[in-house]
């Protein structure tokens, strides 16, 4: 179609027959809708934002309703300050179960907030603010993870036992 032969072994470029197809191509044609992808986007932005506090708030009903009765390296929050008893166990098990708990159910009320602002935004600022709102949601996780660690090794021993608090002698 395109190509015409001049010999035996030469092929040239008919470039009147490519000008006479590309008259009628449009090459904005072949793109979306842009309506379309900004409603992707903000699908996206929505979905990224809120898996993190759900699943964080499921974690913590599951330590707190479902953590099994002992030890064991298949269920539950482990840390080596809590598994060195049954009662550092449950006590770590109720603490994870609070605080995941607790954290998930207010970064999901906070993010749902943030997702209604999507309508009125343009896909490149839902984005950063998505981008932000995750950076945020990971520090906060680093931070309860930090502090039911702390809390389990403040209350017991890397045995189990309970720590005694030391009474200050009097001069």
């Amino acid at each position: 179609m395109f190509l015409t032969s001049t010999a035996a072994t030469e092929a040239a470029i008919d470039i009147k027959s490519i000008k006479e197809f590309m008259d009628g191509f449009d090459p904005a044609a072949l793109l979306p809708d842009i309506g379309s992808i900004v409603g992707k986007v903000q699908l996206v932005c929505t979905i990224a934002i809120l898996a993190a506090p759900i699943i964080m708030l499921l974690m913590g009903l599951a330590y707190l309703l479902f953590a099994p009765r002992e030890a064991n390296y298949y269920f539950g929050y482990r840390t080596a300050f809590g598994m060195g008893s049954v009662s550092a166990w449950r006590h770590t098990q109720k603490v994870a179960g609070l605080i995941f708990g607790g954290l998930g159910l207010l970064l999901t009320i906070l993010m749902l907030m943030i997702c209604i602002t999507f309508s009125g935004r343009e896909a490149m600022d839902m984005v950063w603010l998505a981008v932000k709102c995750l950076l945020w949601e990971g520090a906060l996780g680093l931070i309860a993870i930090f502090s039911i660690n702390s809390v389990a090794m403040y209350t017991y021993d890397y045995n189990g036992n309970k720590r005694r608090k030391s009474k200050k002698k009097k001069a």
